[in-house]
Order: structure tokens, then sequence, then C-alpha cells
């Protein structure tokens, strides 16, 4: 099947664009149906089977549960196909058991002549939003920093640095699946970015604010100072910069739900250098 992807970015640019921006996507998933039509018997054999010996008390719940069979009785090519469901290891039993339910209520075994087809299965909406989901895959976060202070040394001990999104960091995730009669929409959002680096304090809210000239101090969202140099951390530090996305899903047929969590991460190398002072005494 395919999804239809839509990735929300935190900001449409740097240094001060702000906004937001909208990427699409096409991807292809593998979907497997809760509950199908399974081949059995054919013609000729349910027959067969029917009239061995000691069978007719099952006769009129046969009649129910196979209609006509006296007109496939000579037929070895074509075969009954009977309702069939099998529970995915992440479905709990209570969603199972009520699909399961459904599933045969509403559908009996049905004849098959040679060369046809049995009737499509129809996919549920909790499983058509798992497959989905599981196929969507969502960037690393990357981000921008300000003062920017040069290649040998981006920044200094003590100096508090603005972080924000970049544009290819996906504030919210939507993907549109379809099997069928049924659509499912996964919507997946996050409360935004978290930061860690050695020898670092941290104060972070949302995905940041884009930094341009003559806004005032202190007015970013989200911040990292440094309390060290990274020289003894080999000359460069890693900042790692984490976005955690929760996800839900609804779906034509009134299933909804949530779904598991995902996690992305990126880092990013700096050089922390320490500013020096330089005392001169007075001159005899």
């Amino acid at each position: 099947m395919s999804v239809s992807v839509s990735y929300n970015s935190a900001t449409s640019g740097s240094k001060g664009a702000g906004g937001t921006a909208t990427s699409n996507r096409q991807i292809s998933a593998r979907v497997q149906p809760v509950c199908r039509y399974q081949k059995g018997e054919s013609g000729a054999e349910a027959a067969a089977s029917m009239k061995a010996p000691k069978r007719d008390r099952f006769m009129d719940s046969f009649d129910s549960t196979h209609p006509n069979w006296r007109d496939h009785e000579n037929d070895r090519e074509g075969h009954w196909y009977y309702p069939l469901c099998v529970p995915p290891a992440d479905m709990s039993t209570e969603e199972y058991g009520r699909l399961s339910e459904e599933f045969h209520a509403k559908n009996g075994f049905v004849y098959v002549p040679a060369g046809g087809q049995p009737p499509a299965p129809v996919i549920d909406g909790g499983t058509l939003a798992k497959a989905a989901w599981k196929a969507v895959e969502i960037p690393p976060p990357s981000v921008e920093m300000n003062p920017q202070m040069g290649d040998d040394v981006q920044t200094l001990v003590g100096v508090e640095n603005w972080v924000w999104a970049s544009a290819q960091t996906p504030q919210s995730v939507t993907a549109t699946a379809t099997a069928g009669p049924v659509t499912a929409t996964v919507t997946a959002t996050s409360s935004g970015l978290t930061l860690s680096a050695p020898d670092s304090k941290v104060s972070c809210r949302g995905f940041g604010t884009p930094w341009r000239p003559g806004m005032p101090e202190g007015s970013s969202s989200c911040t990292i100072t440094f309390t060290r140099s990274s020289a003894h951390l080999g000359g460069s530090t890693s900042m790692r910069a984490g976005v955690s996305y929760s996800a839900s899903y609804t779906a034509t047929d009134g299933a909804r739900g949530g779904l598991p969590s995902v996690s992305t991460s990126g880092s990013l190398s700096l050089r922390v250098g320490e500013a020096q002072s330089l005392n001169t005494g007075p001159r005899n």
C-alpha cells in the first residue's frame, strides 16, 4: 500500500525566517490483514467428507455453513474458502477478539470456482495505522546556534548560546494510508528539543527561537551555556539534540487509539574556548 506522509518543520528557515514549512512524500508499506479468507477443501472433497459414515447428523449444520454445496459436489477444481483470523504479535487480546468476532459474524464459507478470486479482505483501521506508522521514517533533528564565532572556536565558556531547530527538523508528522474502503490517519507531535552536552547548563522549551539582529538578551526559549572549555575532551565536545514524538490514529471505520512513541537524535561537534584576560602591571 502507499502511505502519504507530511512533515511540518519547526521553522521554515534559519536566522529568523520563522514560520512553518511542510514537505510531503509517498512511501510504500506492507500490511497483513488480521482476518481474511483461507483456501479450504474442493467442492468434491467437502461433499465426500459430508457423506462419510455417521456424518449425517451434521447435515443441517453443513447445509447452513456451505450453502448449495450439492451444486459443487463433483467439482475438483473449485474450492471452499473459510474466514480465518490470526492475531499479530502486537495486538491485544481484547482488540483481536473484537475484530475476529465481527469478521466471523459478517462472513461465512464462500465457494470460489476454478480461476476465481475469494472476497478481498478488509483491513481494519488499527492494523492499517500501525503498518503506516511503522513505515514512516522521521529525520533526526538538526539545530542552528548563535553566536557563531568561527571555525577554530564555535563558542566560549560562559556565553549563552541560542539554539533552535532547523527547517529539516519535523515538529509534527501526519501519515495517511488507504486500503479498500478504510482510511487511517496517523498524527505524531512533539513538545520540542532536548539538549545535552558535557560541562553545560541547558534551558530549553519548545523548538527554540531563531536569532535575528536586535533581539533582546534572554529572549530565547532554548539555550545552552558551557561551563568549561572542550580542551580536556580532546579539543571538541559533542552536543546532542533529541526529539520525541507521541502518536495516535483515527480511521474511517471508527477505530482510534495510541501508537508507540518514536525518538530521534542528532549530534553537533563544537569547540568550546575560554576567553583569556591579559593583566599588565604599572610601568616603572
